[in-house]
């Protein structure tokens, strides 16, 4: 009797695993343009993104800013979506797509931002020349 407990106890845990792995789905999120660029006489940018993403499994999904505590935008039982987003850009942020009602981060894509008068070194290594060395 033991046994036939152990093996359907055993049985039960490896059905329900996989089944608790599928219940939250791959996504994948693409978000253009990713870099905002700033002027020395302005610390922002005005710009509109466009967002896509897109999903093996159907589901509610969200789509998140992490600036901002509600949904942009939210879809009922979809495998894919787009969103355009015009924003003032002053400080990097993550677009993040989950679950409706949840925190968790499905996909998520950083937005970084670029001061033109910073000493940033993404900046500096464009502006050598191959000469410069000697």
């Amino acid at each position: 009797m033991r046994r036939l407990t152990r093996w359907s106890i055993t049985c039960g845990l490896l059905v329900s695993l996989p089944v608790a792995a599928a219940d939250v789905p791959a996504a994948r999120l693409i978000v253009k343009p990713l870099l905002c660029v700033t002027e020395s006489q302005s610390s922002v940018c005005s710009m509109t993104f466009d967002i896509r993403w897109e999903s093996d499994v159907a589901a509610q999904f969200c789509l998140n800013d992490s600036a901002q505590g509600a949904p942009l935008q939210c879809w009922t039982s979809a495998l894919s979506g787009r969103h355009r987003h015009e924003r003032v850009v002053s400080e990097a942020f993550v677009y993040w797509l989950g679950l409706q009602g949840g925190v968790q981060h499905l996909a998520e894509v950083k937005i970084e931002v670029l001061r033109l008068d910073s000493s940033d070194r993404r900046r500096e290594r464009r502006s050598r020349h191959v000469w410069d060395v000697l």
